[in-house]
């Protein structure tokens, strides 16, 4: 959003996002063009154009909306599982609960094809890795993680198989598989510190 920006332009672009997303969750991605939204919305297809030239602009602006969540700083005070459950539960809650778990597989699907729609996915997933990594990095300052372990392999565990067992296996990601995920987690990176 640009400072001093117009709030009716603001309230535009939310409203036309707000009805993307219905779009994208109620009938596809195939459904979000500039003329269901502007048939959903009131919103001038030219209008419409002007905020998202190509069709690529708007839907991965609809994607964007759905990833969107509120800023917060990563538990980090340990100990490990404790912040490894924190984080994951957040995920497991986003994929299970939110319209993010709803149109995530069509992201997925689009990203293989599309190089816009990759992008905005692989910037949603900088985020999530950076806050695994604050907690692994948090747990090599209090002795639990040697301080030499490479972690990257980790943390692509921490958020790959939730996707990989809710997206692709269509399998559950309830409290029991959270906690034996983050038990694994742990003792793979216990078991690197032990083989120092």
């Amino acid at each position: 959003m640009k400072k001093n920006e117009d709030p009716r332009l603001i309230a535009t672009r939310t409203h036309a996002l707000d009805a993307s997303l219905q779009l994208l969750q109620e009938e596809g991605v195939l459904a979000v063009t500039h003329a269901s939204v502007s048939a959903a919305t009131g919103i001038s297809r030219s209008t419409l154009y002007r905020h998202w030239p190509t069709l690529h602009d708007l839907r991965n602006s609809a994607f964007l909306r759905a990833a969107t969540s509120q800023v917060f700083s990563p538990k980090t005070n340990g100990p490990l599982k404790t912040d490894l459950i924190w984080l994951l539960g957040g995920l497991v809650t986003a994929l299970n609960d939110t319209p993010w778990g709803q149109v995530a597989p069509q992201v997925v699907a689009a990203a293989a094809t599309d190089s816009q729609t990759r992008a905005v996915i692989n910037t949603f997933m900088q985020d999530r890795f950076q806050y695994v990594r604050e907690a692994f990095e948090a747990a090599k300052s209090r002795g639990e993680v040697a301080s030499d372990v490479d972690v990257t392999p980790l943390i692509e565990m921490v958020i790959a198989v939730p996707y990989f067992r809710k997206l692709i296996a269509g399998l559950p990601l309830d409290h029991q598989w959270l906690e034996s995920h983050v038990d694994l987690i742990c003792r793979l990176a216990t078991e690197q510190q032990a083989a120092k």
